[in-house]
């Protein structure tokens, strides 16, 4: 199984903080960055044989980081020319032809698991198409809020879901087994990029796209303490005090 890390973003929302540095290669005081932690989790669940990071801005300092980590897993990059212009869907669409031959996993390059959520995700069924989610009290304006039908398939994921209308928030990490989702995903993707409209759009419309065509998309659970997005200046700081306890712990 493979794993594709999207960070080519700029961070922006993170400025001054990401004027020089990619988000994902932010130190939070240990000496450890959000790329690292993800690489290590991976390589701790035991469940990929490759690791692709899709990089954009600042590549080159992505690039030299991860020259010399050895992880027990191959490790590459992917390069997205048009980062600058287009939304992480478009980084997909560069890594497309890295999903035919493996399953995969898909996560969002500032987030940050503890424990093992990596096998947490992992689904028995040998063809699924399936969206990771937490459930929170109540949702923020910024949240990728998901619906859900009675079975607990997702019937749509967007922000402009109103919180009323929400059972669970998108975690920004997915899983596609088996070679007809593979193959239903990727088509999706060459599918969309061929629409203006799709270039500046999140990753995540894949889903809602492919559930207009009757595609089910389950989902898995994970609880809300097992993740931390890094996305505005708060949540640095967070995951600084996250870190500082589990050191002492």
């Amino acid at each position: 199984m493979k794993l594709f890390i999207l960070a080519a973003g700029k961070g922006e929302r993170l400025g001054p903080l990401t004027k020089n540095t990619p988000k994902s290669l932010m130190d939070f005081g240990d000496g450890t960055t959000i790329l690292e932690r993800q690489i290590d989790s991976a390589v701790q669940s035991g469940m990929f044989s490759e690791i692709v990071i899709i990089t954009g801005y600042k590549a080159e300092q992505i690039e030299a980081k991860i020259k010399d980590y050895k992880p027990k897993v191959r490790l590459k990059t992917v390069y997205n020319p048009f980062f600058e212009i287009t939304n992480n869907l478009v980084s997909l669409w560069v890594a497309a032809g890295e999903m035919g031959d493996e399953d995969f996993v898909i996560t969002n390059g500032d987030n940050i698991y503890f424990g093992d959520v990596f096998r947490a995700i992992a689904n028995e069924t040998e063809n699924v198409i399936q969206l990771t989610v937490d459930h929170k009290p109540q949702y923020d304006d910024d949240d990728m809020k998901v619906s859900r039908d009675a079975s607990g398939a997702i019937t749509r994921v967007h922000k402009g879901i109103e919180n009323r209308e929400a059972s669970a928030e998108s975690v920004g990490l997915a899983l596609v087994k088996g070679p007809r989702c593979r193959r239903l995903f990727v088509n999706k993707i060459l599918q969309l990029v061929r629409n203006k409209e799709y270039l500046n759009r999140f990753w995540l419309e894949i889903f809602n796209s492919l559930i207009e065509d009757g595609v089910v998309i389950s989902s898995a659970k994970i609880e809300p303490d097992d993740w931390q997005e890094v996305d505005f200046h708060p949540d640095v700081e967070v995951m600084k005090s996250i870190i500082l306890k589990r050191h002492h712990e």
